[in-house]
């Protein structure tokens, strides 16, 4: 019984675990991308009104 009960927990201490780690990937992901695309828009402005 016991043996049944530590796998389920471990099972689900690995799918917390995985799960943190992919959405603070995702976090950095999404505020790496947020800089490009304002340093993006910087750029498209400074080009434009340089025209």
């Amino acid at each position: 019984m016991f043996i049944g009960l530590e796998y389920v927990v471990s099972a689900y201490g690995i799918w917390v675990c995985t799960f943190a780690i992919y959405i603070l990937l995702t976090k950095r992901r999404l505020k790496k991308t947020n800089q490009t695309v304002v340093a993006l828009e910087q750029r498209a402005s400074e080009s434009y009104h340089n025209f």
